[in-house]
């Protein structure tokens, strides 16, 4: 009798401390909060007579400080579609700042590790969109502007380009015999040309040509050509590199 009772006891308590087990495991929860400053930002670049002047870096910061575990938490991390890898001791940091400079549609996978090395994630989409300013300033040969409408990453390319370039053929006081200008605007892809305009700029007068174009793909290039007319011109071109998430 003593022995059916104490195999009866010990089996009890096999199956008790199991149960103990269990039920632990699975009350350990760690809940990953992730705010994220901005979802959309703005590169800029400028560009004079030519030459890029200055471009900036589109910055968004991600803070983990609101996670919460029931045991300590190791990693914080995150991954990017871009190939782009980033952890940092959740003892020692609770935010990852990422930096992009090129436009894109980037997929960010937000993580934490714990001390069970249970892995908790969330994912992310970052829309990084693009404007490039174009000035040249008495020019009788403007220069084209190129610009790159792959993003950064293997995600969607943009949903669209809008361009607004405004030329002028100003009039100075002096000027004896000033000219009208015939000007063509052609937008080239690596189809052939895919936008383009042609306008009679008179003297002491100013034009813009505002057009957009869906779906760009590679490098474009936007030229303008003086058809007649040997006046110096001013030119002024704004393009925005737009996605729709």
């Amino acid at each position: 009798m003593r022995q059916t009772v104490f195999f009866a006891g010990i089996v009890c308590l096999l199956l008790s401390s199991g149960c103990l087990g269990l039920v632990s495991n699975e009350e350990i929860q760690t809940k990953l909060v992730v705010d994220v400053d901005q979802s959309t930002q703005l590169i800029e670049t400028s560009y004079e007579q030519g030459e890029m002047i200055s471009s900036s870096t589109a910055t968004f910061t991600f803070d983990f400080s609101q996670t919460a575990s029931d045991v300590s938490v190791r990693t914080y991390g995150i991954d990017i579609d871009d190939g782009r890898s980033f952890a940092i001791d959740a003892g020692e940091q609770q935010t990852i700042s990422l930096d992009f400079e090129r436009h894109g549609m980037y997929i960010v996978t937000a993580y934490a590790i714990d001390s069970q090395d249970i892995r908790v994630q969330e994912l992310h989409t970052l829309v990084v969109e693009q404007v490039i300013t174009w000035t040249e300033e008495n020019t009788g040969n403007p220069e084209s502007m190129f610009f790159e409408a792959n993003p950064g990453n293997d995600g969607p390319h943009p949903s669209y380009f809008v361009l607004n370039s405004t030329v002028s053929n100003p009039a100075p006081f002096f000027e004896v015999n000033g000219q009208d200008v015939d000007l063509e605007w052609a937008v080239l892809n690596i189809d052939g040309q895919c936008l383009g305009h042609r306008e009679i700029i008179e003297n002491g007068d100013s034009f813009t040509w505002n057009t957009m174009h869906f779906a760009p793909v590679e490098m474009h290039e936007i030229e303008l050509t003086i058809r007649e007319g040997q006046d110096s011109l001013d030119v002024n071109q704004r393009l925005e590199i737009r996605y729709m998430a």
